[in-house]
């Protein structure tokens, strides 16, 4: 636990070590009190409260013991880094990213490039469907102009036809009737 700096093991601990070592003595103290507490105590069910607090408090205290001196290992690590080497290690970091940003840029600029010639391919083929469109818009017209002249003329066609088999009729009929009349008396 304590720093071991220039190789000379004799020197003080720092204060975060002080701290860290005196948690582990507090810790040990509370678990080996708590339990014994529990026996001094006449009700069973304080006693067995005592001994689930010593338990927690202990398995706590050994968490929060266990972080500080995490935290205070970092720092230290920290604090003996070369300053240059940490700044020459951030610059690395650095670059790393531009570099990786100037990647995303260009996939970026890809996708956007190729968005747009597709945007412009699709304008094209809507332009020419509306053409498709407006020609067969005007071929559906002449169409729909024929089959109705068409239709005209085919009802002035059976309309004579009834007309001249009416007067084919007429002019049949009526010199037969004619004929029937004087040969029969």
């Amino acid at each position: 636990m304590f720093a071991l700096h220039n190789d000379v093991m004799s020197q003080r601990p720092q204060s975060s070590e002080l701290v860290t070592l005196a948690s582990i003595a507090l810790l040990i103290f509370i678990s080996l009190a708590f339990p014994f507490a529990s026996d001094l105590v006449a009700d069973p069910g304080l006693g067995w409260l005592l001994s689930t607090a010593g338990i927690f408090t202990s398995v706590l205290g050994l968490a929060l013991t266990i972080r500080a001196s995490r935290i205070s290992r970092k720092r230290q690590q920290e604090a003996e880094e070369d300053p240059g080497e940490r700044l020459h290690r951030r610059v690395e970091a650095v670059n790393v990213s531009f570099k990786e940003a100037l990647s995303l840029m260009a996939d970026l600029r890809r996708d956007l490039d190729a968005q747009q010639a597709a945007r412009k391919q699709l304008i094209t083929q809507a332009k020419e469907q509306q053409r498709l469109l407006s020609v067969n818009e005007k071929q559906a017209e002449n169409i729909r102009q024929i089959l109705a002249g068409e239709t005209k003329a085919a009802i002035r066609t059976e309309r004579r036809q009834q007309w001249m088999f009416f007067a084919l009729g007429a002019a049949v009929s009526i010199p037969i009737g004619i004929l029937i009349n004087l040969f029969v008396p």
